[in-house]
């Protein structure tokens, strides 16, 4: 990814098509964090109790701040472009980022990329282009999905995007 000031392409929404968005995207974001929160709690009581001796009730009360400050720190800092009532939210799609109004949401950088690109649909017939973006980290690489509305005037274009960034 050579030039990022080549604007791939411009999608621009209402305020009622983006706000219907967010509320599909804060619902998915807060599902995924539940369960992610479950999962703290479902490791970490069983893990403290056998690996460090504690009594359940102390591997409970230690493990509960984590299951829920975790998924709570993923939400805030992971979705600050899902702001609802926006007036008009634009969407520029560059080669190595995403700009949504003035948030910008890396792509490609010196430790990340995206891992895979697909159309998904929602139960409301709202069709979704979701990146999900893998990164570095010091015990193996993660990744986390973003996902941007597609207008109804570009699913072609959702699809040419895909294969552009599978060559790349």
């Amino acid at each position: 990814m050579n030039d990022n000031s080549k604007i791939l392409d411009t999608w621009t929404f209402t305020s009622t098509e983006w706000d219907d968005f967010v509320t599909i995207e804060k619902g998915n974001k807060k599902e995924d964090n539940i369960y992610f929160g479950v999962g703290i709690l479902i490791l970490c009581v069983p893990g403290l109790m056998f690996l460090r001796n504690t009594s359940f009730l102390m591997a409970l009360s230690f493990s509960i701040p984590f299951a829920l400050l975790l998924p709570l720190l993923r939400i805030k800092f992971s979705s600050p472009h899902l702001k609802g009532n926006t007036g008009v939210t634009i969407i520029k799609i560059y080669p190595n980022y995403l700009l949504i109004n003035t948030k910008k949401i890396e792509l490609f950088g010196k430790r990340k990329w995206i891992k895979d690109m697909k159309i998904i649909s929602t139960p409301s017939g709202l069709k979704l282009l979701e990146f999900t973006i893998e990164w570095f980290t010091h015990k193996g690489n993660t990744n986390d999905e973003t996902r941007i509305p597609i207008p109804k005037d570009k699913e072609q274009k959702a699809l040419e995007l895909i294969e552009f960034y599978r060559n790349s």
